[in-house]
């Protein structure tokens, strides 16, 4: 997974291809370029951090869906470590 923000979006390139987008946060918006640039994937796949930002985005976020379906799609269940 990759990511790159723009003026107005940051987008999301998955690993099998397909590319996602979002409106930048306030933190991003107000963040610096460089800053922007250092995105880190975390949490198995299932998160987004900016450290010089202090910003962190679920990538349920991009992809318009709930922590807890985003949780399901990647295999995990409540209360479960991943299968």
């Amino acid at each position: 997974m990759a990511v790159r923000c723009e003026d107005r979006r940051f987008y999301v390139t998955f690993d099998d291809g397909r590319v996602l987008s979002a409106p930048l946060t306030r933190r991003l918006r107000e963040a610096t370029p460089a800053q922007r640039r250092n995105c880190v994937v975390t949490d198995f796949g299932t998160g987004l951090r900016w450290e010089d930002a202090d910003e962190d985005i679920g990538v349920n976020y991009v992809l318009g869906v709930t922590e807890d379906e985003l949780e399901e799609f990647a295999g995990f269940t409540k209360g479960m470590p991943a299968r």
